[in-house]
């Protein structure tokens, strides 16, 4: 029997959450239910928006609701901790240190898979608080990895999509691949999805899904 419980601060948004969950069960091979991972999901939706923070264009932090649900999944008997939710990582070193647990960092494990698989230089689709803030750039940067952006129309369109997405909303399944297709056209070996919103969309090769890099991680440290 496990003894690990795996703690999923979600709910940025809930539909990316449940992709998640769906995701790390479908990567378990097991014969019974008794042998899938046990998750505690707190879907903390109150958390204030994360782009709006980064941006300047909100002072209400984030940080105060997502150390919350940190503390309350690790006082619940977490052991060890997913955010699938990129902007949020925006905060992960102060999460970090307010826990006794570990708390896989998506940015990195994303990064380090990239490198993994030989990309030199990758597009990255994310919210505007993720490109601006730079971090996911910074990741990549550790692992020698250029990266290319869209530019700033394709930019809005992506954030539009994004919050289409989050209530449940539908958008045309290729609606990625015009952007990705002018990111190939400057050098970019693959396309990052950057933005668990963004999993909630078909795609097809020449994609790298972070919140599919996540869960694979996190099922391998929990199952350790």
């Amino acid at each position: 029997m496990r003894n690990k419980l795996l703690g999923i601060i979600g709910g940025m948004g809930v539909q990316a959450t449940t992709r998640f969950c769906q995701i790390v069960t479908d990567l378990q091979n097991v014969t019974t239910e008794q042998e899938y991972l046990e998750m505690l999901v707190y879907n903390k939706t109150s958390t204030p928006n994360r782009t709006a923070y980064i941006l300047g264009e909100s002072g209400e932090s984030p940080l105060p609701s997502l150390l919350y649900a940190a503390r309350a999944l690790e006082a619940a008997g977490a052991t060890c901790i997913v955010m699938p939710c990129v902007t949020a990582h925006y905060f992960y070193d102060e999460i970090a240190a307010a826990i006794g647990i570990p708390f896989l960092n998506m940015l990195e494990e994303t990064a380090a898979f990239v490198s993994r698989e030989g990309f030199s230089k990758v597009g990255l689709f994310a919210t505007s608080g993720t490109v601006q803030g730079g971090f996911f750039q910074k990741a990549f940067a550790h692992v020698e990895v250029d990266v290319v952006l869209p530019d700033d129309t394709q930019q809005a369109a992506l954030m539009k999509i994004i919050y289409d997405l989050k209530p449940g909303g539908e958008v045309l399944p290729n609606i990625l691949d015009e952007f990705a297709a002018s990111l190939r056209g400057k050098g970019a070996n693959a396309i990052v999805l950057g933005c668990t919103e963004l999993s909630l969309l078909p795609t097809g090769h020449g994609y790298v899904d972070a919140m599919q890099v996540l869960a694979k991680a996190a099922v391998e440290k929990c199952s350790l």
